[in-house]
């Protein structure tokens, strides 16, 4: 590989965000753009200087010109894009959620590892200077024993066309898997990636039947639930594309309201709207820290951390093996809210089966 990483995305709709991010960092060229559709993909081929297009991810991947892709296809595309793009000794970085389910991730990080790619997820707001300083606060002990998180994500209505997939199941919509995560994960990345043991979960569709064309594939437009961890602690979240609340527009034109709480045995912090503060007995308020910074900024930073994990053969920091995991407590989560039970978080295939050998 020579210094230079040549980089192709495919996928136009959520590929911009990152050929943004790409485009400024020095020892990226953009390559190539993949998208069934043509005036999006030459959108983007014109904004940010591709040096070719395609309508396929299968013809950008065999043009032989690339060293890193990043997937942005429909959750039920990723495996087989992940798959072909290793065969052809591509880097991957493919957005949320990583697979469909526990056994497709399973696969994936296992020939990862067998082929020697490096595979990351992005979640770009582990990259965030708020969520970094509230997973260095529990690191670092200030908030002694965390014991408890709480997460929640609320839309004020629905603010797409009706054939958007957000609502469609098929497409790998629905509360949990497009906003869901997000909380899920921010909130068990800032409590350390405690293992989890058990989920319980509750979900409703109550609002999408309107909005989604086919009834067969409407997705949950509500989710609550928990998990709880082997370390006793345990993560209650809130996902709602209904929600009827009032704050702050999101880029979608609809209200939005975002909270991360957790408490500990000597204290607490609050993220509320990107707002981060730290709170300790007996004292009120300890720290109130800056201003949240912009997504923007959290795709650079994630961008450039795909790059540097590539370049020193090491392991990103959204890794395979915590993909996996959030995979298993996703699909627990959703066989809870099916069968209305608890459903305990059980590995198909141990970790030691997926790397003991490589």
């Amino acid at each position: 590989m020579s210094n230079s990483i040549r980089l192709g995305i495919a996928g136009a709709r959520f590929g911009e965000k990152h050929a943004a991010a790409f485009s400024k960092i020095d020892g990226v060229e953009l390559t190539g753009i993949a998208d069934l559709d043509e005036e999006k993909r030459t959108s983007l081929f014109n904004t940010y200087g591709f040096k070719r297009q395609f309508e396929s991810y299968q013809s950008l991947i065999e043009s032989e010109s690339l060293d890193a892709i990043v997937i942005c296809l429909p959750s039920n595309l990723h495996e087989r894009a992940i798959s072909t793009s290793f065969d052809a000794d591509i880097h991957v970085l493919c957005e949320k959620p990583p697979a469909a389910n526990e056994s497709e991730m399973s696969r994936i990080v296992s020939s990862a590892g067998f082929c020697g790619k490096t595979f990351m997820w992005a979640r770009q707001q582990r990259f965030s200077p708020e969520i970094k300083t509230a997973r260095e606060l529990v690191a670092e002990g200030a908030l002694g024993d965390v014991y408890r998180g709480e997460a929640s994500w609320h839309w004020g209505w629905w603010p797409f066309a009706n054939d958007n997939w957000r609502g469609s199941r098929e497409e790998g919509g629905g509360a949990l898997l497009d906003i869901g995560i997000h909380m899920i994960d921010s909130l068990w990345y800032v409590m350390g990636c405690p293992d989890p043991v058990e989920a319980m979960a509750s979900s409703h569709s109550l609002f999408l039947k309107d909005h989604v064309p086919d009834p067969d594939f409407v997705a949950e437009d509500s989710v609550f639930g928990m998990v709880r961890f082997k370390n006793g602690a345990s993560l209650n979240f809130s996902s709602m594309f209904f929600g009827h609340v009032e704050g702050p527009k999101s880029h979608w034109g609809a209200p939005t309201e975002q909270s991360i709480r957790l408490f500990g045995t000597k204290g607490s912090v609050d993220l509320v709207q990107g707002e981060l503060t730290q709170a300790a007995k007996p004292e009120a308020l300890v720290k109130s820290y800056a201003s949240p910074t912009s997504e923007a900024e959290w795709f650079i930073l994630q961008a450039q951390e795909f790059l540097d994990s590539i370049k020193e053969s090491r392991e990103p920091e959204n890794n395979g093996k915590q993909g996996l995991t959030l995979m298993r407590v996703l699909d627990a989560l959703a066989q809870s809210a099916k069968e209305k039970r608890a459903v305990p978080i059980k590995a198909t295939r141990s970790l030691e089966d997926l790397f003991g050998g490589l």
